[in-house]
């Protein structure tokens, strides 16, 4: 279709952060075979307790939020299910390949700016942390990305990716490497004072290449921007090298069984969380997300557990 035969409204060329998520999409599809699997836990008796958990802990002097908590529960099914928190290696051409399970968990999490933009910075050795620590953490990270300057973060991101690839001898990072530097697609860097001025923040209070890089896991919360919708994630990308995307839905009401003291069963209405877990089928199997759904099974169903958290 010949799109210059129709009334344009408005062009957006494509800023920086939508170049490289465009980019890491597009590879991701091209080169993974995504298999998910739609996960629909009853989560009423541990929404009870989560509340209960964000009273105590607030009297503590820290707010426990039901992101932050369910980053914890993710932790703890990852942490039963080491296959899904690994790397994977695939040369298609002589069909050998090689899975690094690695040993911290870093958790990337989509992160949408005040301007639109959006980065997926990361949560860095998540599998050392309680859920103070997160809290913590994830109020760290937000000043942190206030005295980032995004597009200069990001060109790190893709100069170290470059690197990455020219050490593999990929010739296609080569038109990359023409584009960033010449013509329309040149990406403007920061320079001298300001340049100078920007470095001279330590890395501890912005964020760095290696925040948005390092990344093990993806966490997707899409229910923290829309409570109110209905749906559910059926397909998420899964970012290479990982194997691993998890999609979390918003909290949905709906009519479910539920086991009464006397050991009755009766129909009520309960609160149920749509998560969407997508793997990379050349790594691993559907055998290795059993393990971290019995774990989050446990917990849901014994939520008393996230006190000692």
């Amino acid at each position: 279709m010949n799109y210059k035969n129709l009334d344009i409204k408005k062009s957006i060329e494509f800023n920086l952060p939508r170049r490289i998520i465009s980019y890491m999409t597009t590879s991701s599809w091209q080169n993974i075979p995504h298999v998910s699997f739609i996960y629909e836990p009853d989560i009423t008796d541990f929404y009870d307790e989560y509340k209960k958990l964000a009273r105590e802990r607030s009297k503590m002097g820290y707010k426990v939020t039901f992101n932050t908590i369910m980053l914890k529960v993710i932790i703890e099914g990852l942490l039963s299910a080491p296959d899904l928190n690994s790397y994977v290696e695939y040369n298609y051409k002589n069909t050998r390949g090689m899975t690094h399970l690695i040993e911290d968990i870093n958790i990337s999490i989509p992160w949408l700016l005040p301007d639109g933009k959006m980065i997926t910075p990361t949560i860095l050795n998540a599998n050392k942390m309680s859920i103070k620590d997160i809290s913590s953490y994830m109020l760290n990270l937000a000043k942190r990305i206030e005295k980032t300057n995004i597009d200069e973060v990001l060109y790190r991101v893709v100069y170290t990716d470059t690197l990455n690839e020219l050490k593999n001898f990929n010739p296609r990072v080569i038109k990359r490497i023409l584009a960033s530097q010449f013509g329309g697609n040149k990406i403007t860097r920061l320079k001298g004072k300001e340049k100078e001025n920007y470095y001279s923040i330590p890395e501890s209070e912005r964020l760095s290449e290696k925040d948005i890089i390092l990344g093990t896991v993806t966490v997707s919360n899409i229910g923290s921007l829309y409570k109110e919708q209905k749906g559910f994630l059926a397909l998420l990308e899964i970012i290479p090298p990982q194997v691993l995307a998890i999609g979390l839905a918003s909290i949905q009401e709906k009519a479910g069984i539920q086991l009464l003291k006397n050991g009755n069963r009766e129909i009520g209405i309960r609160k149920v969380l749509p998560m969407s877990l997508a793997f990379d089928h050349r790594a691993v199997d559907f055998s290795s997300i059993v393990p971290f759904l019995k774990r989050l099974d446990e917990i849901f169903i014994n939520p008393n557990v996230i006190h000692k958290w």
